[in-house]
């Protein structure tokens, strides 16, 4: 199991999601927006990966992956926001307008991740 410290502040707010099983703890979470159509949440677990969005019309998520299901990540560096895509074993997500700082930090996390898959 990989294990990532919890120290982004922001997770560690924003905590518990309703889609969080027993147990499981968020290790990161960035504003962004899902596919160029919805604002929400970028969120990493100690298991998965999802993002997190609500409307008035309900609360959601797009499950993204496990761990062992992530397959890459790319940064797309702009002036002021960054790009994640995100591969899976099925299919690429991207999430758009996610702070610089946030981006770097998720495509850190997640490429360790995928190293570890690699073993």
């Amino acid at each position: 199991m990989n294990k990532f410290p919890l120290n982004d502040e922001k997770a560690q707010v924003l905590g518990y999601f309703s889609f969080m099983g027993p147990g499981e703890k968020t290790v990161f979470i960035a504003a962004g927006v899902l596919d160029n159509i919805i604002n929400g949440y970028l969120v990493l677990t100690d298991k998965k990966l999802f993002f997190f969005f609500y409307s008035n019309i309900t609360i959601d998520k797009k499950f993204i992956a496990t761990y062992p299901f992530i397959v890459s990540v790319d940064v797309k560096e702009g002036l002021i926001y960054s790009t994640l895509t995100i591969n899976n074993k099925k299919e690429s997500i991207k999430i758009e307008k996610i702070k610089k700082k946030d981006a770097r930090e998720f495509y850190s996390i997640l490429s360790k991740i995928i190293k570890n898959n690699r073993k």
